[in-house]
């Protein structure tokens, strides 16, 4: 009898602890999100009507390369791209794998002049999940690419990592074409 009390508590207590994880009042439906996204990858402008201001967020919204960062060293400007991630996933598409193919030959390029250069990678999120969640996500995200930059070639010791969770948006907009701006991972370059 003993035992079956201990049960029935430790199963509230989980059922409670669940219950109080929820740090969102909004709901994220994953299937309309994905259906959204595809439609905005492949809106046209074709309206003279529409405004600059709507031309220029649809342009974030397709151009892939508008999310990069650009790095200095010793006055030379190399471009990399962030590395965006589908809601909730930390593995890498062939899309985006070839973006971390593109940016390793600008790192090995660079590298091979300065040698003592380092290569922060800041792991992102969307506003969805709790903040201890989001962080692990980011992290996990950041591993992810540290991981394809060890596998082309690059030094372990030469990469750093960081998690900014959701505290680093790049769009703060309550929409599905902000959220999945969000889900990246930043490559900078430390001298």
């Amino acid at each position: 009898m003993n035992s079956i009390l201990k049960n029935i508590l430790i199963s509230v207590c989980a059922l409670g602890l669940l219950a109080g994880c929820a740090s969102k009042d909004l709901v994220y439906d994953e299937n309309a999100a994905n259906s959204i996204d595809k439609k905005i990858d492949t809106v046209a402008v074709t309206d003279d009507t529409i405004s600059t201001d709507t031309v220029d967020r649809l342009q974030i919204i397709t151009n892939k390369s508008v999310n990069s960062i650009q790095n200095e060293v010793d006055g030379k400007v190399i471009v990399l791209e962030s590395v965006h991630f589908a809601f909730d996933k930390y593995n890498i598409n062939s899309e985006m794998r070839a973006v971390t193919v593109a940016n390793y030959v600008k790192i090995d390029e660079t590298i091979e002049s300065y040698n003592d250069l380092k290569i922060k990678l800041e792991g992102n999120c969307d506003e969805w999940g709790s903040d201890e969640y989001n962080y692990a996500l980011g992290l996990k995200r950041a591993k992810a690419i540290k991981d394809t930059l060890i596998a082309d070639g690059v030094d372990t010791n030469k990469i750093v990592m960081v998690s900014f969770g959701e505290s680093n948006p790049i769009c703060t907009e309550q929409n599905t074409a902000c959220w999945k701006m969000n889900r990246r991972v930043d490559y900078r370059l430390l001298p």
